[in-house]
């Protein structure tokens, strides 16, 4: 028998890809029940766990609250969105820093 950890008060969202199926939301990963859509939202990028209230921002706004200090492949410390784009892939806006 399996045991599930049941959280409450997680948003009800609905998957941006196929538009019908409702999203699970795991400790990891949040994705899409439907298995011909199968898409998948790693919690966990550049080493910061991403939060419910910024999975329900990426979902329903296609982007996220600044989220800082991520970690670059090469060990650099980064602050981006993470966006949602047309084809329900992720991908990195970075803050316009104004030079004084």
């Amino acid at each position: 028998m399996k045991s599930a950890i049941i959280q409450e008060n997680l948003p009800q969202l609905t998957c941006p890809k196929c538009k019908n199926q409702k999203l699970t939301i795991k400790e990891k990963l949040v994705k899409c029940l439907d298995e011909v859509c199968s898409w998948i939202q790693f919690r966990n990028v550049c080493g910061v766990h991403i939060g419910i209230a910024d999975i329900e921002s990426l979902i329903n706004k296609r982007k996220t609250t600044l989220i800082k200090r991520m970690k670059s492949k090469a060990g650099k410390k980064f602050d981006a969105y993470i966006v949602l784009k047309e084809d329900c892939t992720t991908s990195f806006e970075f803050e316009n820093k104004k030079k004084k």
